[in-house]
């Protein structure tokens, strides 16, 4: 089980690194949009996340679930604004994608 948690804790980070490094790539050019890795990403972001919570359960490790919560409404939030950024085009949703992705980021590192 402690293998598994360690698999899903890579793709976490995977999924981040796809997400932020897309968007700091894309910054650098004219026109930044919503792609549909965004979207893919915050996928395995929320299917991950989700996993290493079961897994932290299954092995009696500690949790905090008010932690959680946010980091889960925040994923939740990438995944809807990557979703309606891909369908309208709005550049406002690109920015919004990379705030949100950075406050789960700091979510996940300063809240003990």
């Amino acid at each position: 089980m402690e293998n598994l948690r360690y698999v899903f804790l890579i793709f976490h980070l995977f999924g981040f690194a796809a997400l932020l490094g897309g968007i700091f790539f894309q910054l650098r050019g004219k026109d930044p949009v919503t792609g549909s890795y965004m979207l893919s990403s915050a996928v395995v972001q929320l299917v991950t996340g989700a996993g290493l919570i079961w897994t932290r359960i299954s092995l009696d490790l500690p949790v905090v679930h008010a932690k959680m919560g946010v980091k889960l409404a925040l994923d939740v939030l990438v995944a809807m604004t990557a979703l309606v950024g891909m369908r309208n085009k709005q550049p406002w949703a690109f920015y919004a994608v990379g705030a949100f992705t950075a406050a789960a980021a700091i979510v996940a590192v300063v809240w003990k």
